[in-house]
């Protein structure tokens, strides 16, 4: 996918990158990177191993030089500039990793006003600024225990206090919750969207994990061998996704897998006597509407609903039906096409053989 220079006016936007190049040893990494983070934005980038998620996010927190291109941190450029310079912008930005990297000899309190004690901030300044993080992060109380005795996601709270007490106003993820299991991922991704709500900070992550995505992200990059494939807000990523590597990294989110009987059987391509299936892809705009039956009405021709599943986009409900249709391409492109004229995505599963049918109703 081309990517044309950003025009818009840097001042409105945390984070602007402009034609990033990085390559290591003549490897290319990322190529011609250009995005845009509006203030106050909460963006996912994600793509599979490999594809250049890590290097951008160091790039952004000043750990790695780009190789070409340019770096602008709230309106000041971050990129082919001077040491002291580049330190000074660093200061605004806050980096949570998968391990919170906490200082095992340090109380809680301590390890929050770390950052304020390597700038000199006078301690009294420094004392309060921690507990009022750490009563924002929900850990008041904790402030003179250590790290050993608190949990993995009371240490990220600890990671995110830290952060965030120079004033920050970007906050770099990388891979935050993974070590987490799924109720505690939950609890810090609804800490970081009221600190996103209250402080109006910017946050940039990178997750393996669509469910991360799927809580916290208002727009989602996807990065495919160092480049931009494809970049929306995240309901038209979950619901009218555009590229097939997308698709890929969505697909045990939003479909459910096919039960293993029906996959032995299925067909990837074509063939004499054959059934096709389809997967919708719907939204609570579209879910009240009686698309199946106005289907069967429109193109009188039988449908039989398979399974489905239900799921959310933080409070908007979305859901996946799988359908099976006699083959007729003409007639399967007619509907796809009126799907999408109603506001509902499909796609073709694969095609199921007629004489399959018995083994798919026992």
């Amino acid at each position: 996918m081309s990517q044309m220079p950003l025009q818009n006016p840097q001042q409105f936007f945390s984070v602007v990158i402009n034609h990033l190049d990085k390559s290591y040893d003549g490897i290319e990494v990322l190529k011609g990177i250009n995005l845009e983070v509006p203030q106050g934005q909460i963006l996912g980038i994600i793509g599979k191993s490999g594809a250049g998620k890590s290097t951008l996010l160091r790039c952004l927190n000043g750990l790695e030089q780009p190789s070409s291109g340019t770096i602008t941190i709230h309106g000041k450029l971050f990129t082919g500039i001077k040491e002291s310079d580049r330190r000074k912008i660093q200061q605004d930005i806050g980096n949570v990793f998968q391990n919170s990297n906490l200082l095992s000899r340090l109380t809680v309190l301590e390890n929050v006003m770390f950052p304020l004690n390597l700038l000199k901030v006078n301690s009294k300044i420094a004392h309060s600024k921690a507990l009022q993080m750490l009563h924002l992060v929900g850990l008041k109380g904790k402030e003179d225990a250590y790290p050993g005795q608190l949990s993995g996601g009371q240490c990220q709270r600890v990671a995110i206090a830290r952060a965030l007490i120079s004033d920050a106003s970007l906050l770099l993820c990388d891979e935050f919750t993974s070590a987490l299991d799924i109720e505690t991922s939950l609890e810090i991704l609804e800490l970081l969207r009221d600190l996103n709500k209250r402080l109006g900070i910017s946050i940039i992550l990178i997750t393996h994990d669509m469910g991360v995505v799927r809580e916290i992200c208002d727009e989602v990059c996807v990065l495919d061998q160092g480049r931009i494939v494809e970049k929306n807000d995240i309901t038209s990523i979950l619901l009218h996704t555009q590229n097939t590597v997308t698709k890929s990294l969505i697909r045990n989110l939003i479909n459910k897998d096919l039960p293993h009987h029906l996959q032995e059987i299925l067909l990837q391509k074509p063939k004499t006597n054959c059934d096709i299936l389809v997967r919708l892809f719907f939204s609570s705009q579209t879910a009240g509407e009686p698309i199946i039956s106005s289907i069967v009405k429109k193109y009188d021709i039988p449908i039989n609903i398979l399974f489905g599943n239900l799921d959310h986009i933080r409070k908007t409900a979305f859901g996946s039906l799988t359908i099976k249709i006699p083959y007729n391409i003409q007639i399967i492109n007619k509907i796809m096409n009126y799907l999408e004229k109603r506001g509902v995505s499909s796609e073709i599963v694969g095609y199921l053989p007629q004489d399959g049918e018995m083994a798919w109703n026992s």
